[in-house]
């Protein structure tokens, strides 16, 4: 006799990649393992209780399907969990989860719903008080589940959220999880679809037939820093950093490699490269290992040192992240991004160059006093620097942040819908600075992605880099122009 599932963890879908990229969608975006589900499932199994995933966004299905699905196995308890592809991505996707929510309720009235992660952490009363679920779990939910899956007093249940006779009652957080080695040994990779997973388009340049074979995994949880515009410390509630042991990584990406293949791998980490008594363990170890992965991972300007860019090379990482927001320090002061200067940038760029690691540059458009002169001395700066490739945003205000804290206090304009602080959605609402309003912002940002990828010097360098197959990519993606309500477009 099979036994019955305790909890369902579930990984939103219902067309949402649709919505959140446009048609940037249909080849451009990743299929990305939801490893918090799989992390979850992992600490729920070893308390003793069954557990199994639904990836409804690798599977491809609709919310009705989900909730069929949910009704066939008929859990004790059903938990979405609201993670994107990294931090800014967790309320976008929160329009999905609440028509998830509905369904489950119409195809499956019985089921309890509880909602975690970065979204219902950040807003854990408003959560509750907008959806159909049945608790929030405010933290890092592992405890509040197993609360909850052994039957303790709702009050008594740490981090959660319920209604009590229609009043919302909410308990403190839970203490996070200090040895995550001990207490959170175990990823349950076997309850995911692994075959499904597709790595971004940037990590595979040179050849895109190889985007399979991908996951991705965290080594730590947390972040010491403070920009004002991240949310991620509304999981943890404090800005600090906790790391997985080194050799618990190397087994987690041994059983990746050896018994799902994988080739492509991303470290989730909000910052991998800055504690060496972590990362160069793990580089030393795949070294050793020679598996020949194809590794990208998020560093800092003020944390990687030129000793290090070599080994990391070596072990795979063939990416490396850096989040420079802009080309004027004081701008970046006032968001209170780091302590690293214009100057830092170009040093620690050349210095990844000359180790021959690719990498993914971040900028913003519409900080705090930015003006057009502003924004155009920014992306002046990120083609001068010619990354691999180059995110651009603009500033955003995302629930959690020291920004949508301010923003709500000062009555400034926000998305009506979650979905709409997507970066690339057509109803997208950035924030206006003092000098330009929220069109003016996103019709730069448009047009600076445009300028940097049809930059000829950009071009040439992607060929002789990942040859002419990764320029035309570029060029056909170039061609999609994203629709956007706020600039007069019609969908």
């Amino acid at each position: 006799m099979n036994r019955q599932i305790d909890l369902t963890l579930v990984n939103v879908g219902g067309g949402i990649k649709k919505d959140v990229y446009q048609d940037l969608s249909k080849t451009y975006s990743a299929i990305e393992p939801p490893f918090w589900a799989a992390l979850t499932a992992g600490f729920i199994k070893k308390k003793g209780f069954g557990v199994n995933i639904i990836d409804a966004n690798a599977e491809n299905l609709t919310h009705t399907e989900t909730a069929e699905k949910i009704l066939l196995i008929n859990p004790k308890l059903t938990n979405i969990i609201v993670y994107g592809q990294q931090p800014a991505a967790s309320t976008q996707l929160m329009t999905a989860v609440g028509e998830l929510c509905t369904k489950i309720k119409e195809e499956a009235p019985k089921t309890k719903v509880i909602l975690t992660g970065l979204h219902p952490s950040a807003l854990p009363r408003r959560t509750m008080d907008e959806e159909v679920c049945d608790y929030v779990g405010q933290g890092e939910g592992f405890l509040t589940l197993q609360g909850l899956l052994e039957k303790a007093p709702l009050k008594k249940i740490p981090g959660l959220w319920w209604r009590d006779n229609q009043e919302i009652r909410g308990n403190p957080r839970p203490k996070n999880i200090e040895n995550l080695t001990q207490e959170l040994g175990e990823v349950s990779w076997n309850l995911l679809p692994m075959d499904k997973y597709l790595a971004h388009n940037w990590q595979c340049l040179g050849n895109f037939d190889s985007r399979a074979n991908y996951a991705s995994i965290s080594t730590s949880l947390g972040c010491p820093f403070s920009c004002d515009f991240c949310a991620i410390w509304s999981t943890f509630g404090e800005r600090k950093q906790r790391n997985w042991k080194p050799e618990w990584v190397l087994d987690q990406i041994d059983t990746l490699v050896n018994k799902y293949d994988v080739k492509n791998l991303k470290i989730i980490d909000e910052l991998f490269i800055i504690n060496p008594n972590h990362f160069v363990p793990i580089a030393e170890g795949l070294i050793e290992r020679n598996y020949d992965l194809n590794i990208w991972s998020y560093g800092r300007i003020d944390t990687t040192k030129k000793e290090y860019l070599s080994k990391l090379k070596k072990a795979g990482f063939n990416w490396l992240a850096y989040g420079t927001e802009t080309g004027d320090d004081k701008s970046r002061a006032k968001v209170n991004k780091g302590q690293f200067t214009k100057e830092d940038i170009r040093r620690v760029v050349q210095q990844t160059k000359d180790e021959g690691i690719n990498i993914i540059g971040h900028c913003m458009f519409g900080l705090p006093g930015d003006n057009y002169d502003s924004m155009q001395r920014n992306l002046n700066f990120a083609m001068e620097l010619n990354c691999e490739w180059q995110t651009m945003y603009c500033t955003t205000a995302y629930p959690g942040s020291p920004l949508y804290d301010n923003s709500v206090k000062q009555g400034i304009e926000l998305p009506k819908r979650w979905v709409d602080f997507s970066q690339h959605g057509y109803n997208f609402l950035p924030l206006p600075t003092d000098n330009l309003s929220p069109a003016e912002v996103l019709e730069f940002r448009d047009y600076a992605f445009d300028t940097y990828y049809k930059n000829p010097r950009y071009l040439k360098l992607i060929e002789d880099k990942f040859g002419k197959e990764g320029r035309t990519h570029l060029e056909e993606m170039t061609k999609i122009n994203l629709k956007r309500k706020l600039l007069g477009d019609k969908k």
